[in-house]
């Protein structure tokens, strides 16, 4: 039997208007940010938010905007009715939050809806009210210049998309979310959130960048911010602040990205701040960044969503690179923790067997032990103490073990013979080396209390300063024979990046040859490379490359490096150091550009105040 051939109908308003309401509004929020927006459009500089049960019963907005007259009010409510744009050129250069003309019919479509308005010109305002996308009354209303939208039981005749709401305190946590945003993006404008006739937020005028994002975000974000000047280059300027290196966050939440003073999701950004913190904190954790870009509007795509959260740019990886470089910049610990500029410690001649290498103990006298042995027979003494049964002889032997550990200060005596400058030295001229505690923390005494440092980390730390040390470094850097030459196979697209990207990888000390269509042989790695991860640690940088659109230049491989391959081979396990080695270990920590964090992102220090000390026993 034949097919019959399908009808072809042109949908009812109605039905496309909820359609369209489905894309645009997708929960409360969405109906709050569009009407916010309009408000900001509207040139208002006070705007008041209330909801009640999440925003599924009552959105409220009000603001002192321009209002709009009768005439232009029920203009409004017309689908793709709008004051932004005329021509399509515009598209192209937008300049205000709104543009499209659907928010207003396409919320009026799905919920009971009162718009009520007055202009600066008119003597009375104007009250509609509309059910479900249809005009139900138009009468005049007294009230103040600017604009009033009540949404009432949002997605009423829209069963299924009210289904899928998440709880009353899911939704209202994304409401308060936006209001944020755009009281930290907008300083000048005062926001009011109520929550059933009860305030929960109002953002203050006046306030600095640190002083918003503290009163938004808290103290827990904003102590641990680094501010980022305005820059401009390349047609973008970029200001803003982001996390500490080593202060890190279970989820991106904290990742605040504004273009043109919208608030938006940008790749780019992102893209930045993952490689810009890669060796900074550990992976699956995000760092907080508040950035604030500007550009010529017509380099910047927003009509790419259908909620304009998304936006496409016309120069996205000339801004990735610039990002990076700035976040590079600003992350730089000599600056950011206040270590002098000129601190510097000679270091010890490179490696390639992943050692670190540290002078030899001092001499002492035979028969005798050495302080760290010492401190582990008198640790073990204590546990074995507190082991016992008897508080008074676990007390006493607990007296007797810390009269007899020898208060030596080391930073004088075992340190003499490195060669510091003077504001180096000083930098850690009042630290006292007490031990290594099981063989994993090296325990030092600073005016400040006790700073713990993790030999492993410390250790994995210097060896990447190391390897950066050595690529960057003129001439050809130390390279190792692979007894059987590898071959790699690349498809087309991978062996464009590969070959465009050739001159880095012998630069950073691979001997490369062509060896067929698309095949390459790997006649030599760098010495600090196992050679077992030579094809791995090839492929995985031009992946990276295909995957991000981006060049490999030798400061990218040196930079992912440690990340990926490095951290396995350091020196790692731990060790018992003397006082010398200990300062020794310090300070090719603190002469590198990063001791907080080891390159995989762990903690390299901690410490632990007199006034923390004291709350154990206070």
């Amino acid at each position: 039997m034949p097919k019959k051939s399908p009808e072809i109908r042109i949908l009812k308003d109605e039905v496309a208007n909820k359609i369209a309401a489905g894309e645009v509004v997708e929960r409360p929020a969405s109906a709050v940010k569009e009407l916010l927006e309009n408000a900001l459009d509207a040139d208002a500089d006070r705007i008041e938010i209330e909801f009640r049960r999440g925003g599924k019963t009552l959105l409220r907005v009000r603001d002192n905007g321009c209002g709009m007259t009768q005439e232009q009010a029920l203009m409004s409510l017309e689908p793709h009715a709008t004051s932004k744009i005329r021509e399509p050129e515009d598209l192209f250069k937008i300049s205000s939050y709104g543009f499209r003309g659907e928010a207003v019919p396409s919320i009026a479509s799905v919920s009971q809806f009162t718009l009520r308005t007055r202009s600066e010109d008119s003597l009375d305002g104007t009250e509609i009210e509309v059910l479900g996308g249809n005009v139900k009354s138009v009468k005049a209303c007294g009230m103040p210049r600017g604009t009033e939208v009540c949404v009432e039981n949002l997605f009423f005749g829209v069963p299924a998309r009210r289904k899928f709401l998440k709880s009353d305190n899911a939704e209202a946590a994304h409401i308060l979310r936006l209001c944020r945003l755009y009281a930290l993006l907008l300083p000048n404008v005062s926001f009011s959130l109520l929550e059933d006739s009860r305030l929960i937020f109002r953002s203050e005028a006046g306030l600095d960048l640190k002083g918003r994002i503290f009163r938004i975000f808290g103290s827990e974000i904003s102590d641990n911010l680094v501010e980022i000047p305005k820059v401009s280059r390349g047609g973008f300027s970029v200001e803003g602040a982001i996390s500490k290196e080593g202060v890190s966050y279970a989820t991106n939440r904290n990742i605040c990205v504004f273009i043109n003073s919208r608030p938006v999701e940008c790749r780019a950004v992102l893209s930045a701040l993952k490689e810009s913190y890669a060796t900074l904190i550990p992976k699956g954790r995000y760092a907080a960044a508040f950035i604030f870009i500007s550009m010529d509007p017509a380099s910047v795509d927003v009509n790419v969503h259908p909620a304009k959260r998304e936006v496409r740019l016309r120069d996205e990886f000339g801004l990735r690179n610039f990002l990076c470089e700035i976040f590079s910049n600003t992350l730089n610990p000599k600056f950011a923790l206040g270590i002098p500029a000129d601190f510097s410690i000679p270091r010890p001649a490179f490696s390639p067997s992943g050692e670190i290498p540290l002078p030899p103990p001092a001499p002492r006298e035979e028969g005798t032990l050495s302080r760290n042995e010492r401190l582990r027979e008198s640790f073990a003494e204590l546990e074995r103490a507190f082991e016992s049964k008897s508080p008074a002889k676990a007390e006493w032997k607990r007296a007797k073990i810390f009269s007899d550990i020898p208060q030596r200060d080391f930073s004088k005596a075992e340190t003499s013979r490195q060669e510091k400058s003077d504001s180096g030295s000083n930098a850690v001229s009042d630290w006292r080396f007490f031990g290594c505690l099981r063989r994993k923390w090296a325990v030092f005494q600073t005016p400040k209390g006790l700073t713990l440092v993790s030999i492993s980390n410390a250790l994995k730390r210097i060896r990447y300063e190391e390897i950066l040390s050595s690529l960057k470094r003129e001439g050809k850097v130390d390279s190792q024979q692979l007894i059987i030459p590898v071959n790699i196979r690349f498809d087309r697209v991978d062996a464009e990046y590969f070959e465009a990207a050739r001159d880095s990888f012998e630069d950073c000390g691979f001997g490369i040859e062509e060896f067929g269509r698309n095949v390459y042989r790997v006649l030599s790695a760098p010495a600090w490379l196992d050679l077992s991860e030579t094809e791995r640690f090839i492929r995985d940088f031009v992946e990276l490359a295909r995957e991000e659109g981006v060049s490999i230049t030798k400061g990218k491989l040196s930079g992912d490096l440690f990340a990926r391959v490095a951290v396995g081979k350091s020196a790692g396990g731990g060790a018992d150091l003397s006082g010398a080695e200990a300062f020794e270990m310090l300070g090719k920590l603190l002469s590198g550009t990063n001791h907080a964090t080891s390159p995989d992102g762990s903690p390299i220090m901690r410490e632990i105040s007199d006034s923390e000390i004291s709350k154990f026993f206070d």
